[in-house]
């Protein structure tokens, strides 16, 4: 027989197709789901993460907001106080000297904690005022209480925050911090100090500003860092000015650090200002140009246009808002720093994704290839031996029976004794029909018989597999069946469903002292009590797990459940099964009970985290009771 044209060599061709075919499918299949179920994964991560970090940054900014409120409240307290004010007075002449050119700085010492005349003591204070403006006595009582106020906030802070300052509008510029101001800034030359330059200056003391904000990073030269300022001035007085502003410069070379790195593997991060400009305060490919502008570099002013879908998101978050973007070559998470301006970015690049997609694709090849492999092997030795060699028999007894041969057929040469479908073919070649018949009844009557017993073996199997080995009631799969059973049933008729989580108090307890086998003993002794307690057509029990059981009763209430489940509880009392690690002494359970009307757009589970939650609470109040819990309260019962 030729090869080419032999049922063997046929179907090993139209196998290998096949499964071929299978292969490429499944891999194409595995490659999208493996890609959309990576993606989901990403944006979930890349929420939370960004939610979790949006939240951490936040911290610092909401303490100096607090911190810098207190501080308005005890000026404006201060301030108001006639008396105060002569005393304020008289300390600005305590506190700073005059120089030639009209302007004033902290007394020499002061700085270095030498003591005043009257013993009080201000180390890491200085202070600048400017001669634009001679003070009067009420200049000269704000800027001594900013100045008392400034050292008694910042001395608190003292080595959680970098410096805290309190400048008045008239250029009065008192601060805490490791470097002495007076020392820094000069009225005279080219780098005379001109506050009103400063963006938390101006736009601190500007009318139209009335509540905390962050300026644009900067270069400050006279502690040599980076910074931003978090400022916040004080309500405007009757001719709608303000009066004092306080802020704390924050280091921002921690904050680039920790950006720098996020906590998902391959991102990176941006950070800049919902200012409209969307003004940069930190990304990976523009530093340099950040530095150079003096923290003036901006998403517009770059022309970073891969950006503007961000800075347009940012801008419509709310402070801690959470957003994903996506990019042609990202996803973004786009998050609103709460207390603050400005918006974090972490972009997490979507080739990242394609390794783990093109394993996990050429895993599905290689699976497919080796089942390739091993299932033409098998078929060509089932083939080989099974049916190409006995039909090449019968091919031969054929073609001599067909050449009217008067010679017998040789029954030796014949595959007779063989018991699959070629055997059957080979007896009847060999025999009379009537001979045929009987084995094909025979055959027909064994395939029957078969068949009845892999049902009936079904059928126990199937029992099996839904009863609970140890205490013979259902188990926690035959639970979920009638669960999501009765459920859908309830919803139809409108009915109420009720579902009781059962715990044994203290089990683990009673298993470690009593040993396992009690354990299992006492398992079946409540599973047996609760079997029988379960009386009414539709109330069914299970064993959910470990000590743990589940009971469902149909068209039944709250408080119908609540009193069928202190009746179990009492029940189980009365069972006296001695427990000594319990403080009651003896074998009790806790009931968490939930009922409800299941409504169209809810699931079981709403109903199981019910009674859950329930269970628990029971657990919490002591054990050993019921607690009951509706869509408005948890209500829990006495011990029974």
């Amino acid at each position: 027989m030729s090869t080419r044209h032999s049922l063997t060599a046929r179907t090993l061709r139209l196998a290998a197709i096949r499964i071929g075919i299978v292969s490429i499918c499944a891999g194409l299949v595995s490659y999208f789901v493996n890609q959309s179920t990576l993606e989901e994964a990403v944006r979930a991560q890349l929420l939370l993460s960004t939610e979790q970090t949006i939240q951490r940054e936040a911290l610092p900014f909401r303490e100096i907001r607090e911190l810098e409120q207190n501080f308005l409240s005890d000026f404006k307290s201060i301030d108001n106080d006639p008396a105060h004010r002569a005393t304020l007075v008289r300390d600005f002449d305590q506190f700073f000297i005059r120089h030639a050119d009209g302007s004033y700085t902290q007394r020499p010492g002061l700085f270095e904690g030498q003591a005043l005349a009257d013993g009080r003591r201000f180390p890491n204070m200085s202070a600048t005022y400017a001669p634009d403006i001679i003070p009067t006595d009420d200049t000269k009582a704000r800027f001594a209480l900013s100045f008392l106020l400034s050292y008694k906030y910042g001395s608190a802070t003292k080595g959680r925050w970098f410096n805290f300052y309190g400048p008045i509008p008239e250029k009065g510029f008192p601060i805490f911090q490791a470097a002495d101001i007076s020392k820094v800034f000069t009225y005279s030359g080219p780098d005379m100090l001109k506050l009103e330059t400063y963006e938390f200056f101006a736009k601190g003391f500007d009318p139209a500003t009335n509540g905390t904000f962050l300026t644009r990073m900067y270069f400050d030269y006279s502690n040599n860092a980076w910074m931003t300022t978090v400022a916040t001035p004080d309500i405007p007085d009757a001719s709608g000015k303000h009066r004092i502003l306080a802020c704390v410069d924050i280091l921002l070379d921690d904050l680039m650090q920790r950006l720098a790195h996020p906590t998902i593997q391959g991102s990176h991060s941006t950070l800049f200002l919902a200012d409209g400009e969307g003004t940069l305060m930190f990304h990976p490919d523009h530093m340099a140009a950040i530095r150079d502008s003096e923290g003036h570099a901006s998403i517009m002013s770059l022309k970073l246009q891969a950006d503007y879908p961000l800075l347009i998101a940012g801008m419509r978050l709310p402070p801690g808002g959470v957003t994903l973007v996506d990019t042609p070559d990202s996803i973004v998470a786009v998050g609103r720093i709460p207390e603050t301006q400005a918006v974090l970015c972490i972009h997490y690049p979507r080739y990242l994704m394609q390794p783990a997609i093109l394993k996990n694709l050429a895993v599905v090849i290689a699976l497919g290839l080796c089942t390739l492999l091993v299932e033409i092997f098998i078929i060509r030795s089932i083939l080989q031996y099974q049916v190409a060699l006995p039909l090449e028999q019968l091919i031969r007894a054929t073609r001599r029976l067909g050449a009217a041969s008067t010679r017998p057929v040789d029954e030796s040469n014949l595959p007779i004794h063989s018991q699959d479908e070629i055997g059957e073919l080979a007896r009847a070649f060999a025999s009379m029909a009537d001979q045929v018949q009987h084995a094909r009844t025979q055959l027909e009557s064994k395939v029957q018989e078969r068949t009845l017993e892999l049902e009936k073996a079904n059928q126990k199997l199937e029992a099996l597999s839904a009863t609970d080995d140890l205490t013979s009631i259902a188990n926690r799969r035959r639970f979920d069946e009638v669960l999501d059973e009765e459920w859908r049933r309830a919803k139809r008729s409108g009915n109420y469903l009720t579902l009781a989580m059962i715990d044994i108090d203290w089990f683990k307890q009673y298993n470690d002292h009593y040993g396992h086998q009690a354990g299992d003993e006492c398992l079946r002794r409540v599973a047996h009590l609760l079997q029988a307690a379960t009386h009414r057509a539709g109330d069914f029990i299970a064993r959910y797990g470990g000590e743990e059981f589940a009971l469902i009763a149909t068209g039944t209430a709250e408080d119908g459940g609540l009193a069928f489940a202190q009746a179990i509880c009492a029940a189980v009392t009365q069972l006296r099964l001695p427990h000594e690690k319990s403080p009651f002494g003896l074998i009790t359970i806790s009931v968490g009970v939930a009922s409800a009307i299941p409504e169209e757009n809810e699931s079981p589970d709403s109903l199981l985290k019910q009674a859950d939650m329930a269970l628990y609470r029971a657990k919490e109040l002591g054990r050993n009771r019921v607690v009951i819990a509706s869509a408005e309260q948890h209500r829990a019962e006495s011990d029974r």
